[in-house]
């Protein structure tokens, strides 16, 4: 199943406990949609990101192969969230090089406005790095980091 993943998903730590056998196929970006932080983690102390529609934005992830057991697997990880806090939603992505792909993605059911931590955002930092995402990318999310 094709998934695609944004944010501490990325972080190369956490994708290989959650979904051993994923597989990087590319960079994508999600048209009118952008990253909030909508929802809290007790694990974190700080708020989650999630994509949400936001028109003319998009939101950068990868898009991955993963296995049925692998998606098993990352739907039950979250342990300090409430059941149903995420969803899978199907969105249309695009690859760098132009070509749209439906696929399928976590999206969170928002609750509040949170911020989020150095060390939520060092995380997520890590595995854009690791999937080579564009400098852009990177700026963007050092954006978010509390002032």
């Amino acid at each position: 199943m094709k998934f695609f993943l944004y944010g501490d998903l990325l972080n190369p730590s956490q994708l290989q406990r959650r979904a051993p056998e994923h597989r990087f196929l590319y960079h994508a970006t999600l048209s009118d949609h952008t990253v909030k932080f909508c929802r809290w983690s007790s694990q974190w102390r700080c708020g989650l990101a999630s994509i949400v529609p936001s028109q003319g934005e998009q939101a950068w992830g990868g898009v991955f192969e993963l296995t049925d057991e692998d998606v098993n697997n990352m739907d039950q990880f979250e342990q300090d969230v409430p059941q149903g806090a995420y969803r899978h939603l199907q969105v249309t992505v695009s690859k760098e090089t132009g070509e749209k792909e439906l696929v399928t993605t976590y999206a969170a059911n928002p609750i509040g406005k949170f911020k989020p931590k150095d060390h939520y955002l060092d995380w997520v930092l890590k595995g854009l790095r690791q999937w080579k995402f564009p400098d852009s990318v990177i700026q963007q999310w050092e954006s978010y980091r509390p002032r």
